[in-house]
């Protein structure tokens, strides 16, 4: 975040502190998402960034669960995130205003007890993420049936997931490997039994599954200009939940690896309408040497026989009542839409080309109720930097 860090202090009691929102107090019982009855038991949060004695520079997380402070989780986070400084806010017993958590570049939360203003929480979220703050959502974040986050942040327009019924699995299961961005550098094992049932939603994109092929992570596939991720983790290595593996990793790179590098894939339209509405493109990636790049089709109608214009240079081409933007004297390639009308395309970017070398995608699906009876989704250009 570019924005001036707030000077803020190690804070011991909850009530009447400026820029926390309202605090209840300690002792409470509540039923926890596990099921369990359990007072409410509040012992400070940990917030060191902005204060005389906190180090300069470097990457800064917000630690705010539903739940106690663990601090070796929070160092887990820390080494994921290159050696971040991780606070911790108990999300239980006051909200965290947006100027609190504009000192920090990103925020990550999940929820066991009830939040104190979870609508709240999550409009504060959603302003901080349109400011440019990175958003990492866990684990029960969605879950109605329970104790969950509200607000803004929950839409389409910024959680990449939903829960169609509001669940949760209660199963163990382990992460499969199939994973395509930073947030699994580094890592091979993640198992957790506490997990969402999960579906995308708005330009949201899956990155890995678990051996029963519930999401394991999903991001934001389209970000407003000047605003930062939003990334889902569907299970957590907080030892409340007892997950196993390189969750801190995961976790810490979720938060800080998409700043690394902004998103070379750009939108450049001529999108033409089928059954249901314009098929959507989305492009995800660096583009640089050696980088995976997602482009993720979406909208479109369910197993349809398509094709991929893919091309370094743009002509537009009139095609089927459309315009085609790649140009289509490059052989184009042939798929077929999922029963969701999906179809994921994922490279591996070579080395050697040089900056500003452009790649041109656009589908074209088979579609009945197209003007003549294939649409076309938006085109994206990707441009190595």
């Amino acid at each position: 975040m570019s924005s001036p860090r707030n000077w803020v202090f190690v804070v011991v009691a909850g009530a009447g502190l400026a820029g926390f929102g309202s605090a209840q107090g300690s002792g409470e019982l509540q039923f926890t998402n596990l099921g369990e009855l359990r007072p409410v038991v509040f012992e400070g949060h940990v917030l060191t960034v902005g204060t005389p004695a906190a180090p300069e520079g470097g990457f800064t997380i917000l630690y705010a669960p539903s739940e106690a402070d663990d601090p070796t989780y929070r160092a887990a986070i820390s080494a994921g995130a290159g050696g971040a400084t991780v606070d911790y806010f108990d999300a239980r017993v006051a909200t965290p205003s947006v100027a609190l958590m504009s000192g920090y570049d990103a925020v990550h939360t999940w929820a066991n007890f009830a939040y104190l203003d979870p609508v709240g929480f999550g409009n504060n979220l959603a302003a901080y993420n349109d400011a440019g703050g990175n958003v990492t959502l866990g684990v029960f974040c969605t879950y109605t049936s329970g104790n969950s986050l509200g607000g803004a942040i929950m839409t389409a327009a910024y959680c990449p997931v939903d829960s169609p019924f509001g669940t949760n699995h209660f199963t163990n299961s382990t992460y499969v490997g199939n994973g395509t961005t930073c947030i699994y550098t580094g890592v091979t094992t993640l198992a957790s039994t506490f997990r969402d049932f999960l579906v995308t939603q708005g330009s949201g994109i899956t990155d890995g599954n678990y051996a029963d092929n519930e999401i394991c992570h999903a991001y934001r596939g389209t970000n407003p200009a000047g605003a930062g991720q939003v990334v889902y983790s569907n299970g957590s290595g907080a030892f409340q939940l007892g997950g196993t593996g390189q969750w801190g990793l995961a976790v810490g790179q979720s938060m800080s690896c998409f700043s690394a590098a902004p998103n070379a894939w750009t939108d450049e339209g001529s999108a033409l309408a089928g059954v249901f509405g314009d098929p959507e493109l989305v492009g995800n990636g660096t583009m640089e040497a050696g980088s995976q790049n997602t482009v993720r089709l979406s909208n479109a109608a369910g197993s349809a026989l398509s094709i991929l214009f893919l091309a370094p240079s743009s002509v537009p081409t009139p095609f089927k009542g459309g315009v085609i933007l790649p140009d289509p004297s490059v052989p184009p390639t042939y798929g077929v839409t999922t029963p969701a009308g999906e179809i994921d395309f994922r490279f591996i970017m070579p080395a050697g080309f040089p900056s500003g070398t452009e790649a041109w995608l656009q589908w074209g699906i088979t579609d009945a109720a197209a003007v003549k009876g294939v649409a076309l989704s938006n085109a994206v250009k990707g441009t190595t930097p």
